[in-house]
């Protein structure tokens, strides 16, 4: 595991928590949520994200390409899906069935709903964007309602 630090940042939604490494960000918490153990604090190395951050929560479009990400520990899978997941345009979504035919498992889409679990960068790996094949949101990792709130803020329902 890379060596980790955490910086916060707050939101008119609330107060994130970001672990990062030397390789990029490793993992973002929503608001009430929080690393398992105590990482040493440092300033973020972009300190764009945090008004990035605010700027999306307050219903701008931001192109969060510009931030490393750090990925290691992904399965292959995930790691595929994820990259998939993150050429969703801001107000539009995928299907779960959708984003596991272009991850490269065309009957995975099972499997994708468990490995976007996995992801530890929501919002910027924007899994709330993947929704059922009726178009109900299904399943997020975040709290309760994020998904909704998050899909709603885009725009994309």
């Amino acid at each position: 595991m890379p060596y980790l630090c955490c910086d916060r940042i707050v939101t008119s939604k609330g107060v994130f928590a970001i672990l990062f490494s030397s390789d990029g960000i490793y993992e973002i918490f929503f608001p009430g949520r929080s690393p398992d153990q105590e990482y040493p604090y440092r300033k973020l190395p972009w300190p764009q994200l945090k008004e990035d951050l605010r700027h999306y929560l307050d219903g701008q479009k931001v192109d969060w390409a510009q931030y490393p990400l750090d990925c290691s520990g992904y399965r292959t899978f995930t790691a595929a899906l994820l990259e998939q997941v993150s050429q969703v345009p801001h107000g539009q979504v995928c299907t779960y069935r959708e984003a596991a035919e272009k991850a490269g498992s065309p009957k995975g889409w099972r499997a994708a709903g468990q490995a976007l679990k996995a992801n530890r960068h929501p919002i910027i790996v924007p899994c709330h964007r993947v929704v059922g094949s009726g178009g109900k949101p299904g399943g997020f990792s975040g709290p309760e309602g994020w998904k909704q709130m998050l899909l709603e803020l885009e725009g994309a329902i």
